[in-house]
């Protein structure tokens, strides 16, 4: 009988790590910590980049997609609401322990917990978490989706007044080598361009200002994605911002130096939205010692060999998907899982295990 493979985590690259296996005939186990599976993915409004979208919008559509053709080829096990607290033997002999008491036999293991957004109270600058109109990029996100808290509708959190000014921060929490993160978190500028970019084509009459360092929009069609947001009127702004301060009737007052022509910058707006940088998945610390796998100076799971095997952890039949090396988009997280399906396959066939 072929061993199973335990995935940890049932996000978009868990998931397409067990429907891939699934196709190669290798059965799964998923394990996820939350009562459901999609991840983060399930609240995007919108997916980026726009051409070629395979038909795909909103996220929970293409999730719900996802979930669809994992459970139909009935090759995985789904265990939700569970965490994996302990592994014992080695490859390709493993046994799992999982939170709700049980243990399986399995023959590899996948990580693919994903990540956690930065929580950016902690600088002060900017008064998040003490001005209601000051919010992170996740919210703003959530606040853009139509099955969301305010049906799409871009909603001041002080008063419920439509909000028609917004500013965005970008690089809050990546690039900041104060706080111990000078690497780039990779897709926040993409992210924001597209909340930027949705808010001006649902009102062509709003004020989006968009506060940055370096504007990095580095994969396939993220470009033109930038190009579009400030065809429609998106306002792009270099420069950092040193100071968010709430004026008497809620709005948030920016000030900035426009360093593109050394000059101040001092505008007021509905909302402040906080693009955050990406931190690894909250249990990382735990997971490792339970995996006995190693990190990366960034805090995300390390990988063995950069080049030649980007997938495989630094124990052997432990494998990394998705962002649980580190930021990845979308279409970069389902072909990650396809190959650590492909990579994980062959190893066990190679050690007999299938």
């Amino acid at each position: 009988m072929p061993k199973s493979v335990c995935v940890i985590g049932g996000g978009v690259a868990g998931m397409q790590v067990a429907t891939v296996l699934g196709s190669l005939g290798v059965p799964s186990l998923l394990v996820e910590r939350s009562p459901a599976l999609g991840g983060r993915v399930t609240k995007l409004s919108r997916t980026f980049p726009f051409f070629n979208d395979d038909g795909f919008n909103d996220g929970m559509e293409f999730t719900t997609t996802l979930e669809s053709g994992l459970r139909a080829q009935a090759m995985t096990d789904v265990h939700l609401g569970a965490t994996v607290v302990g592994l014992q033997g080695d490859f390709p002999d493993f046994t799992v322990t999982l939170s709700d008491g049980s243990s399986s036999e399995v023959g590899a293991v996948v990580v693919s917990t994903g990540f956690e957004p930065f929580d950016p109270t902690s600088l002060g600058e900017y008064g998040y978490g003490v001005y209601p109109n000051v919010i992170t990029a996740s919210e703003l996100e959530w606040m853009l989706n139509p099955r969301g808290p305010t049906k799409g509708e871009l909603i001041r959190p002080s008063d419920g007044k439509k909000a028609t000014r917004l500013g965005i921060v970008f690089c809050v929490g990546s690039r900041n080598r104060r706080i111990g993160a000078p690497f780039c978190s990779r897709i926040c500028c993409s992210f924001s361009t597209k909340q930027a970019d949705t808010v001006m084509m649902r009102n062509p009459d709003a004020y989006v200002a968009c506060f940055y360092m370096d504007v990095r929009t580095y994969d396939r069609g993220f470009e033109e994605m930038y190009s579009l947001a400030q065809d429609r009127g998106v306002k792009y702004i270099r420069g950092r911002v040193s100071l968010c301060k709430q004026v008497p009737d809620g709005s948030i007052a920016i000030r900035a130096e426009n360093t593109l022509i050394s000059k101040p910058f001092w505008a007021e707006f509905d909302i402040v939205s906080l693009s955050t940088g990406m931190r690894p998945c909250s249990d990382v610390e735990k997971l490792s010692a339970v995996l006995g796998i190693g990190r990366s100076p960034d805090g995300f799971f390390m990988c063995r060999e950069w080049f030649r095997h980007p997938h495989d952890a630094t124990r052997d039949g432990i494998f990394i998907a998705g962002c649980a090396t580190g930021m990845k988009p979308i279409r970069n997280c389902m072909i990650d899982g396809a190959s650590v399906a492909a990579r994980a396959t062959a190893l066990l066939r190679k050690a007999g295990a299938l």
